[in-house]
């Protein structure tokens, strides 16, 4: 290859590594900023649950939200019926994340009465395939507002349509195939995305009077409560996201640099070659000078 094309390349693979750098860039700043998203809301939804838990303890509350029917469930006839939300992104770095997934949902689902929210494109192209019931559809979580929108959403189903379960499926390290339990409340295990050494307040809340009433109390921090939780299960998908994201930068950041590396090499050589081939030359000049000069004082 002419040595001109080689340094084109080299300029080329350069460039290619001074855009993959800022990307990098963009991806730490944006892993800095969804971590600190995450606590926040974990700690927030774990919050609202311990509250309307120590209520529960104190005034024994009937509410669907927060436990079930035990006598009810015991004597089921209809199959469960349950809600599931499936949220997928946009697989920019890798090539196939959520076969896990659905090959889960496929076997939790079987002989029970699910329905679906969809958020992204592959999760609707899952539930449309498989002909599952979808209530509602998001194309992106770029969506505004979308978890106050689930949350609402959510609330409403959960009231009218007797789930037993509520599930959401996302793409995380921290829930290796498995979904993650929003509803009822007893049930929720989103302290998986917690850290170990999360702790929550202990201060005795119930020394406190409750405004207005009980059931208000509840019902608002019911509403906060899922906000939280579906917060926090967006932020952990784009975050995983964004990790896998920078794994991959990484390694084709290490990829171009061993081929600029490569490069310099082979251009040095080429050079030095070149170096040598006119040393050489110039050698042969002079000896051809010195030889005809001989012949001319002859």
């Amino acid at each position: 290859m002419h040595i001109k094309k080689i340094e084109q390349k080299k300029q080329n693979l350069e460039h290619i590594l001074l855009k993959t750098n800022s990307d990098k860039n963009i991806l730490l700043i944006t892993i800095m900023k969804l971590t600190s998203q995450l606590n926040f809301y974990i700690q927030n939804a774990l919050l609202n649950k311990n509250l309307i838990d120590l209520v529960n303890e104190k005034y024994a509350i009937n509410n669907k939200f927060v436990s079930h029917n035990k006598t009810l469930k015991f004597f089921r006839i209809k199959k469960q019926k349950e809600l599931w939300i499936y949220l997928t992104e946009e697989q920019k770095y890798q090539t196939d994340s959520y076969s896990r997934y659905e090959k889960m949902i496929l076997q939790k689902v079987a002989k029970k009465n699910v329905e679906f929210i969809t958020v992204g494109n592959r999760a609707k192209q899952f539930c449309l395939e498989h002909k599952f019931e979808i209530i509602h559809s998001y194309d992106s979580t770029d969506t505004p507002l979308l978890a106050n929108n689930l949350a609402e959403i959510i609330k409403v189903l959960y009231s009218e349509n007797s789930y037993d379960n509520v599930h959401f499926v996302i793409n995380t390290n921290k829930n290796y195939n498995e979904s993650f339990n929003i509803l009822p409340i007893q049930n929720l295990d989103i302290h998986k995305l917690a850290k170990s050494d999360t702790e929550q307040p202990t201060e005795n809340v119930m020394e406190y009077q409750i405004f207005p009433n009980i059931d208000d109390f509840v019902n608002n921090e019911i509403s906060i409560y899922l906000e939280n939780v579906i917060w926090a299960l967006i932020v952990e998908s784009s975050f995983y996201n964004a990790k896998n994201g920078l794994v991959t930068v990484n390694k084709i950041i290490k990829d171009i640099e061993e081929m600029v590396s490569k490069i310099k090499k082979k251009l040095l050589k080429i050079k030095r070659e070149n170096e040598i081939e006119e040393l050489v030359l110039l050698t042969k000049n002079n000896n051809s000078f010195d030889s005809q000069e001989g012949d001319n004082n002859g």
